[in-house]
């Protein structure tokens, strides 16, 4: 069997090369768990109809928003193991160990206060958020495992270790998806939905588990825990700029237009989400790279190319599809009652586009030290919820043509402030 031993061809060497990269395997995984979180809203749109549909997207952002503020210790994580040199890193770990200790038992407390304060009914009103508070009650007891796995995650990203990356990503998804039939088919309903929701974030974290290093005495963590904290600044900005800019309009849509509307809103959102997450972890394999390659040679623009091509090959696709069959894309995804969001898809998909290069451009100006594309994106993300209240629209068409314009505005000058300052030969981190 003398052919075993021919080597490949050169061309598939080079493939082969670019398949392994860090970049690529974390965007094929991450696009795989998009594919996951597709068949779970095509399958309970359809299960639920679009208001109850609507409640579940409604808790789903706020689970997001939940799991993005948590997300910026992730990427302050990953960005200080990162930037540690060979012997800092062994300090960083155990420090990082003991923070992630101190993180869940803070979130224990909280997660306690909050459980009584819902249940008492004296922190808010259900028909406020449009919600029953036992809901909000089974997405909380997953927040001390979200804390606890931001900080996994960050250092996983940060050492690149991109085996526990994709398989933590992957068993969530799977938890939740499974999870979530098995719940709706054993007539669990809503609650059951949710209780799988949180289950999938605790599979998540015990995969991540094994990054933890054994519990020491004697070390001073308040260094790192402030260079965490300090880092994590900016990118707590970007998340909390990142939910109200892709998911203000679902708060929006309950307090203006109907329940059916606001379920339109909700479906359209879905091809929002998937194309952002489609591309949102590049952000998070993004910063580390950055910050390595501009202490070593500051070529930060070959370092990013490949970040930018695979954002530019996803939104070109789905843009195209939503101009070439956008009532096929919304019966595919959401069913045939949403037949009517489909006039709106296109602005839809242009708005998710234009926000994911506008966060991806902000993330990385932030890993080279400059957070003007930050002011920029939360400033737009401001003025899009502004103008989305003031203007009182009538229609969920209307919502989404406000956030597009925004959107398209923001990038035009993220875009100009990258170029200038890029243009320099050398970048330094901060």
């Amino acid at each position: 069997m003398t052919y075993l031993s021919v080597p490949p061809a050169p061309g598939f060497r080079a493939v082969a090369a670019i398949v392994a990269t860090p970049a690529v395997l974390v965007f094929l995984s991450s696009n795989f768990v998009n594919v996951g979180n597709l068949a779970f809203n095509m399958i309970f749109s359809r299960l639920m109809g679009p208001e109850m549909f609507g409640v579940l997207a409604f808790l789903l952002t706020i689970t997001l928003a939940l799991f993005g503020v948590l997300g910026t210790v992730q990427m302050s994580v990953s960005q200080l193991v990162a930037s540690s040199s060979e012997d800092e890193r062994p300090f960083v770990r155990l420090a990082l160990s003991r923070i992630n200790r101190i993180l869940v038992m803070g979130a224990l407390v909280i997660g306690a206060i909050l459980t009584g304060c819902f249940l008492a009914g004296e922190a808010v009103d259900a028909r406020l958020l449009s919600v029953e508070p036992h809901l909000l009650v089974l997405l909380l007891a997953a927040v001390p495992f979200g804390a606890s796995m931001s900080v996994l995650r960050g250092i996983a990203f940060g050492d690149m270790d991109t085996g526990r990356i994709v398989l933590s990503a992957n068993v969530e998804m799977g938890v939740r998806l499974a999870g979530a039939l098995l719940a709706w088919s054993l007539g669990f309903g809503l609650e059951g939905v949710v209780v799988a929701i949180s289950l999938s974030i605790v599979a998540g974290w015990a995969v991540l588990t094994g990054l933890m290093q054994p519990k020491v005495g004697g070390i001073d963590v308040s260094p790192v825990a402030m260079t965490v904290a300090v880092t994590a600044i900016p990118f707590a900005i970007l998340q909390v700029t990142q939910v109200a800019a892709l998911d203000g309009d679902i708060f929006l849509a309950k307090a203006l237009l109907s329940d059916v509307e606001a379920g339109y809103v909700a479906a359209l959102s879905l091809f929002q989400r998937i194309q952002f997450f489609a591309c949102f972890a590049l952000a998070s394999v993004l910063v580390p790279q950055v910050v390595r390659v501009a202490k070593e040679d500051g070529r930060v623009v070959r370092c990013a190319l490949p970040v930018y091509a695979l954002f530019g090959a996803v939104s070109v696709i789905v843009i195209c599809a939503a101009l070439v069959a956008p009532g096929t894309l919304v019966t595919l995804l959401a069913g045939g009652a949403y037949g009517p969001a489909a006039s709106s898809l296109l602005l839809a998909v242009l708005a998710a586009a234009l926000f994911t290069f506008n966060y991806l451009t902000a993330t990385l100006l932030i890993a080279v030290g400059d957070r003007s594309g930050l002011y920029l994106i939360a400033g737009g993300a401001l003025l899009q919820v502004a103008v989305m209240f003031w203007a009182d629209p009538t229609s969920f068409g209307a919502l989404l043509a406000i956030k597009a314009a925004v959107q398209a505005v923001t990038a035009t000058l993220i875009l100009l402030r990258a170029l200038f300052l890029l243009r320099t030969s050398t970048q330094h981190v901060n």
